[in-house]
């Protein structure tokens, strides 16, 4: 009864900031939208979000689905009656989804029933191991008892629209859809080779696509305006090193190294590697600044190199300037017991280069911290988890620095932005199947501003659902 009564408080708790009015925000300018750089790696984190389930599981299928829904954008859009521009009322709509299917060449995950096998803090390999520890002697690197291939589709949908209203005298009013802003499409295609557990390697391509709306708003997919085309390569060796890159046009642009503390730890002592909520460093570099059309920022000057001409939309690629970001970061994030839960995030950055703001046309100071966030949660089903069931609420705040938070913020001019989530996860079987959902609000957190800074100072409501066996 006290469980019920828990759930239908957080029901509740739930409902009431979904129907909370989001307030008036800054018209809307595109920033993380046309910046195809920004789109890969957000969706490249939501394929290795997965991909870490994925692993903690050992699972050969995994479905998810997850729409986005940000309100309260006011874009520029010019009235033909008169010629001016005005503010017009839209609707962000992100939707993403993934299929994961892995064929196991040698072995596998063992026969145990599902329920047995997707217990929470399993996915450790105990087939290579007796109950002390040690390796058996039909294990080892030579003869592996979990090969595993995998294919993998992920796509990412951003779009904004506007709903209206035409009356159709005796027919009634008929609702339509305008499609009043250009639609963008990630997708990522990629194999996967596990040898668990001493390395696995994903392959892949991200591709990127731009459509434009036509002049009566409705939109073709046939032909996009802007295509482009990534490649990565994304590995791990021995649970512990992660060595991620993307490349394009034999140019490398982004690159990321993370340790897994605990799985060093564990190699002297398991039970103290998997104790512990994990603890993770990564650095990455970005190439994030280019002086394309919608950065917030100009690289090096507010002037083309070697002249006195201002820098501008229209100058030729030559003219050109770029500069990586660089991050560095501390994460420690899991379970402590049965019931709590903790996702603590500090990550420092600096830019390879001066960046001028094209608002204030100065040089920009840029923070130290670009990311501090902190997540706590409880799980009302306690030691359930060790079956693989939960149902996790979890509350969290975060500090987010970042050049386009001014442009595109409701009022003031500072840089950062103060945020926080609500989250109710929850994961069952039904009829042995395994199902999981996870609702949430949040309003200027930290993942969110990283995934597309324009939402700042915006209400974003989110749904998804998954099954994985």
């Amino acid at each position: 009864m006290k469980c019920r009564a828990c759930i239908a408080l957080l029901s509740a708790v739930a409902i009431f900031l979904l129907l909370s009015n989001p307030t008036v925000a800054a018209v809307y300018e595109a920033s993380t939208l046309h910046n195809a750089v920004a789109r890969s790696e957000t969706v490249l984190d939501l394929f290795f979000e997965r991909w870490e389930r994925i692993h903690n599981m050992d699972l050969y299928f995994d479905w998810f689905g997850k729409i986005n829904w940000v309100q309260g954008f006011h874009v520029n859009s010019v009235n033909r009656g008169n010629g001016e521009k005005q503010a017009v009322d839209m609707r962000l709509v992100r939707a993403y989804g993934s299929l994961t299917v892995n064929i196991p060449v040698i072995g596998g995950y063992g026969k145990e029933d599902i329920k047995k096998r997707l217990r929470y803090g399993t996915g450790k390999y105990a087939e290579l191991e007796d109950p002390e520890g040690k390796q058996k002697e039909e294990g080892g690197y030579v003869k592996p008892k979990n090969l595993i291939l995998g294919f993998t589709a992920t796509g990412f949908h951003y779009g904004l629209t506007r709903q209206g209203t035409v009356n159709r005298g005796a027919a009634g009013e008929e609702t339509f859809t305008d499609y009043k802003y250009t639609q963008f499409f990630d997708d990522i295609f990629a194999a996967s080779l596990l040898y668990r557990p001493y390395f696995h390697i994903h392959i892949g391509t991200v591709l990127s696509r731009q459509f434009e709306p036509r002049d009566d708003g409705t939109m073709s997919y046939s032909n996009p305006t802007e295509s482009s085309n990534r490649y990565f390569v994304a590995s791990n060796l021995l649970s512990f090193l992660n060595l991620n890159a993307t490349t394009r046009k034999n140019e490398m642009e982004s690159l990321s190294v993370g340790i897994i503390v605990n799985e060093i730890a564990g190699f002297v002592n398991k039970k103290m590697g998997d104790s512990y909520p994990q603890l993770s460093i990564t650095y990455k570099q970005l190439n994030l600044f280019n002086d394309r059309l919608y950065d917030p920022v100009w690289v090096k000057s507010y002037y083309i190199s070697g002249t006195s001409i201002p820098k501008s939309s229209t100058m030729s690629d030559s003219e050109r300037e770029e500069a990586k970001l660089y991050t560095l970061s501390v994460g420690l994030k899991g379970f402590i017991g049965d019931y709590f839960f903790i996702d603590l995030l500090a990550e420092a950055q600096k830019p390879g280069a001066d960046l001028v703001s094209r608002l204030t046309k100065s040089k920009i100071n840029y923070a130290v911290w670009r990311d501090l966030r902190a997540m706590a949660g409880y799980n009302f089903l306690g030691p359930r988890i060790n079956q693989g069931e939960m149902l996790l609420a979890s509350l969290g705040m975060s500090r987010f620095w970042d050049p386009a938070i001014p442009i595109h913020r409701s009022s003031g001019t500072s840089y950062h932005v103060y945020g926080g989530i609500f989250k109710l996860e929850g994961r069952t079987f039904i009829f042995d199947i395994p199902f999981g959902m996870e609702l949430l609000v949040s309003r200027n957190f930290s993942p969110e501003l990283r995934r597309m800074v324009e939402t700042v100072d915006k209400w974003v409501y989110e749904g998804s659902f998954n099954m994985s066996f």
